[in-house]
């Protein structure tokens, strides 16, 4: 999961930054460490599945009906592996199945439009600066990690954004086993990194290192790497394998893994998260960060990598057409605007939801004249999770009557009809959204004092106080923090919150903070309420990381567990069995089963309150930014520009500049495309 609003700054401290840019490390290289480390871990493997052997047998002896059964279920599959323990294996090309089928995906439609033309420079902004380059360990899960790693980094597959079926990435062709559980790679001999090393398969190997070891603070690999694989194979330096524990639907998606240079983090230690804090990685994706790209405080780009290695290749040749993206940091959301006005910056897309600014704040002369254009589009996606996150490891939202009564007492119906002009639609469930699965037969209780005051009530909330906030019979005030960041959309939909709150006899305090403030106390669960939008990856839902207990508390089941995403700290065994459920899902059915009860247990214990949602995008460009013509984007997008395949056209930038001097004027555009086709426009 990626914060899409939960932007990490690093605000100040410059000096500490510069003396960790500059900072002489020791030398160390730790291959001989990471070459051992295979058969350690191989060790580790079968010594853990024996243990659980033992202890499934011991259980099954006490147990009887459906436990019984269950565990002689859960049984046979730690046998099945016993047979196989191995999590790393070296073999030859002899040892490969001999009746593969390999597919290469290149029926598949081309993404993009031939027309694009590649360079020029995007400016675009962020509103703070990223606080490390790392994309593992502390602090790596910042908004600018989604520019340089998630929306551009190539795995070893990628899913087709418009028909979301297999396309080759690094890996040219793929081949899966008649089991659904292994798949099969060989790596395209001309895929390099930025820094010209081919890409072979020790540096996934290095990339399944780097997430099982101690030494970054990442629990969510740590666990993710240790669970959800059973076999990383080598056969050779070019072909490779990866095994899931259980079969699932869509395998290639499941081990679509990116690598990590074997190379470029050879000196990966005890030290990783501090040595490598601000080097510029090699990629293997269209663009890198270079050290003359980073100035602190001010900006940081993204430049395209210098003969990329799949820069002709069917799938990518029409996309990633900027020469260079310019990230500027611009701390004021306001200024935002007045910079894309002057031409400063080139699309805004972030803002554009905000019905003010695409309703009114638009309303400017460079859209009348047609020099900025707007297009609406629609998603077939969900966007994001958002809601109220209730942390249960505190009073009183402990108390399940309580966490119902804010269910009732948070009018977010009215934020959407009045605050977002009706352009969003409430949220009804976690898992919303997902056309392979549908959506789950629930629906977000409604604002409705009377009900709220019935559950306030049973929780011993009973008087009101003077200023119309009920109190227990302690005097406690039925007062509660909702802590989310200072933008000024947020600040307007938590102060409608706030005020329709109070008609149920509930007072929400708003805590509005800076990024950074705002993210480190809410990942460290010191929040009561939080406002926060998880963004969401296609094609399934996955609860385990918001959800599972492992991740809510520490060993005495009070402690809030810091630094994982289950931020209401919510830990039930019935919820742990789902999404485990979720996880080893073969078949959609059951993957829509196990989403669809851990929908309705999130529903029952009130741990969360849906908002609002999205399902398309609004961009307004200045019209030199070109995006393909019939179709303007993808079907699938996280933001307008994550998938690249809009352009820069210098000589339609040289063309505008010279009307605005000369007081030439345009058509104005405001295009909308429907099903992502153009049904509409002027």
């Amino acid at each position: 999961m990626r914060w899409r609003f939960g932007l990490l700054v690093l605000m100040g401290l410059w000096a500490t930054v510069a003396t960790l840019v500059g900072a002489d490390f020791p030398a160390y290289d730790g291959t001989v460490e990471r070459d051992a480390f295979w058969a350690f871990y191989n060790k580790k493997v079968l010594t853990d599945l024996q243990g659980q052997e033992k202890d499934l047998v011991e259980q099954i002896a006490k147990a009887d009906g459906e436990v019984r059964a269950g565990l002689e279920v859960e049984l046979a599959k730690v046998k099945e592996r016993l047979k196989k323990p191995e999590y790393f294996s070296f073999v030859t090309p002899a040892d490969l199945p001999g009746d593969l089928k390999w597919e290469d995906g290149m029926n598949e439609p081309e993404i993009g439009d031939a027309k694009a033309k590649k360079g020029g420079t995007m400016r675009n902004y962020i509103m703070a600066f990223p606080p490390t380059l790392r994309v593992l360990g502390e602090n790596s899960n910042s908004s600018f990690r989604g520019y340089h790693y998630d929306d551009m980094e190539m795995g070893l597959i990628t899913l087709h954004p418009d028909t979301g079926r297999v396309i080759p990435a690094i890996a040219k062709e793929w081949a899966v086993s008649a089991d659904n559980r292994t798949v099969y790679y060989r790596i395209d001999p001309e895929a390099r990194f930025s820094n010209g090393d081919p890409i072979e398969v020790e540096d996934f190997f290095q990339q399944f290192y780097m997430q099982l070891s101690e030494y970054p603070k990442n629990p969510f690999g740590n666990e993710y790497y240790a669970t959800q694989f059973a076999n990383i194979t080598r056969y050779d330096a070019r072909t490779l394998s990866i095994t899931l524990p259980e079969a699932k639907p869509l395998p290639p998606y499941e081990t679509a893994i990116v690598p990590m240079s074997r190379q470029f983090y050879r000196e990966f230690g005890p030290d990783f998260e501090q040595r490598y804090q601000w080097r510029c990685r090699p990629t293997a994706g269209a663009y890198g960060v270079r050290e003359e790209d980073i100035q602190f405080g001010r900006s940081i780009s993204l430049t395209r990598v210098k003969d990329w290695w799949a820069r002709d290749k069917k799938f990518y040749r029409y996309r990633f057409n900027i020469d260079r993206t310019v990230f500027r940091v611009v701390r004021l959301q306001e200024k935002v605007l007045e910079l894309f006005r002057q031409g400063e910056l080139d699309a805004e897309e972030l803002m554009m939801g905000i019905p003010e600014y695409w309703y009114e704040k638009l309303e400017i002369p460079e859209v009348h004249k047609g020099y900025i254009q707007k297009t609406k589009y629609y998603n077939v996606w969900p966007s994001t999770m958002a809601g109220l996150w209730l942390n249960t490891a505190v009073a009183p939202l402990d108390n399940k009557e309580v966490r119902l009564g804010l269910c009732y007492a948070t009018n977010y119906q009215k934020v959407i009809d009045f605050d977002l002009r009706g352009d969003f639609s409430r949220l009804n469930a976690f898992a919303e959204g997902y056309p392979l699965l549908g959506d789950p037969p629930i629906k977000a209780r409604p604002f409705d004092p009377e009900k709220a005051r019935e559950h306030f009530l049973k929780a011993g909330y009973a008087k009101p106080g003077a200023d119309g906030v009920l109190v227990n019979d302690k005097g406690e005030r039925l007062s509660l923090t909702i802590t989310h960041r200072k933008t000024e959309i947020v600040q307007k939909v938590m102060q409608r919150l706030k005020e329709e709150a109070l008609k149920c006899g509930l007072e929400y305090k708003l805590e509005g903070i800076e990024n950074t403030a705002y993210f480190q106390k809410v990942t460290q669960k010191k929040h009561q309420l939080a406002s926060v939008a998880f963004s969401v990856t296609p094609p399934f839902p996955d609860h385990f990381q918001a959800w599972h207990s492992k991740d809510a508390r520490m060993e005495d089941g009070k402690t809030p567990k810091p630094n994982t995403n289950n931020l209401t700290c919510f830990a039930d065994p019935r919820m742990d069995k789902l999404c485990e459920a979720e996880r080893a899902a073969t078949t959609i059915e059951q993957m829509r089963e196990a989403s669809w009860g851990a929908d309705q247990i999130i529903h029952e214990e009130a741990a969360w309150i849906p908002g609002y949602d999205q399902n398309y995008w609004r961009v307004a460009y200045w019209r030199w930014v070109k995006w393909p013509e019939k179709v303007f984007n993808v079907k699938v997008s996280e933001l307008p520009m994550s998938n690249h395949v809009h352009w820069i056209d210098e000589e339609v930038k040289a063309e505008t500049l010279k009307a605005m001097r000369d007081g030439v004027e345009f058509p104005e555009v405001d295009l909308v495309f429907e099903g992502n086709l153009k049904e509409a426009g002027q």
